[in-house]
């Protein structure tokens, strides 16, 4: 067994981006390990993405990362218990992984991602940084305050980060846990948030591809307009290392950069899952679950 894999966290409801992400991973050319870690529910049943992955039970895991997982869905009351099923991975059996949502297409070789990881204890590549932390904070202000100017700009993008298994790792994101719960006022309950103090207090060495002087191109799809744009900014000699539609909304295909999340499908299927999913939006469908789920994660909070 090789010391680096890839880990994926999926369900029935999430097969289609599931399928598409093994495909983007493998059609890269990157043929290390991916595990995939049952979300819960309904199983993924698309044999051709299965193929390409290996499953791995939460039991199979030690009950040591069982018992985090369990303690991190009593603070992170915005994540549903399958999502904070990416931290079994960092008591998993690779020393070295990439953790990926699955609403994301890898756009290179992810195994160069891991040649630059090194001695670094994280590595992503986003710009959650220019956010000023409105996503992971109620009360960013609070946090600056309290541990620095410039800290917000050290935010980590929780969908996609490569990691090394450590115990000053685990006993950051213990610290982190433990500051969350006795200041939730300025903290939203979500695993990004903890991610982020996570490294601050835990004094994590982390290293963000888009900033210099490395200088990646943005993994946000929504700072893409349509593929051409796309194409274009990777051949201004600047590198990127995927795309990832968080914002975007589960079934939302309105945008010309969406149909990349259906490049694992022929063409006819692809035309009429857009065609399927169009319906859903213009009769106000997905709308409607949008603010549903909202609800349903104001409601956890209380």
């Amino acid at each position: 067994m090789g010391t680096s894999a890839i880990y994926l966290v999926a369900n029935r409801r999430s097969e289609r981006e599931f399928a598409n992400l093994v495909l983007s991973i493998r059609k890269s050319g990157c043929q290390l390990p991916i595990v995939l870690i049952p979300f819960g529910g309904e199983a993924v049943q698309d044999r051709t993405a299965l193929e390409n992955v290996e499953v791995m039970e939460p039991s199979a895991f030690p009950a040591e990362g069982r018992d985090f997982v369990e303690a991190l869905s009593k603070t992170l009351t915005f994540c549903p218990p399958g999502f904070l099923r990416r931290f079994l991975a960092f008591f998993g059996p690779y020393e070295t992984f990439c953790y990926s949502d699955n609403d994301i297409v890898a756009l290179c070789n992810w195994t160069q991602l891991f040649d630059r990881l090194g001695d670094h204890d994280l590595l992503h590549a986003d710009e959650e940084y220019t956010t000023r932390g409105k996503f992971n904070y109620d009360q960013p202000e609070v946090i600056e305050e309290t541990f620095g100017r410039g800290t917000l700009e050290r935010a980590i993008t929780a969908g996609h980060f490569l990691a090394r298994k450590s115990p000053q790792m685990l006993s950051g994101m213990q610290e982190a846990l433990e500051w969350m719960h006795q200041n939730p006022e300025p903290c939203k309950a979500h695993d990004q948030t903890m991610l982020h103090l996570a490294a601050i207090l835990g004094d994590w060495d982390c290293i963000n591809l888009c900033k210099a002087p490395h200088n990646w191109l943005s993994s946000w799809a929504g700072d893409y307009q349509n593929p051409l744009e796309l194409v274009q900014a990777g051949q201004s000699g600047h590198q990127i290392s995927h795309l990832h539609y968080s914002g975007f909304g589960e079934h939302s295909f309105l945008r010309a950069v969406d149909p990349m999340k259906l490049s694992h499908l022929s063409d006819p299927k692809r035309n009429s899952t857009m065609l399927i999913e169009l319906a859903r939006e213009k009769c106000g469908w997905n709308k409607a679950s949008s603010l549903w789920s909202r609800a349903k994660r104001r409601l956890l909070k209380i």
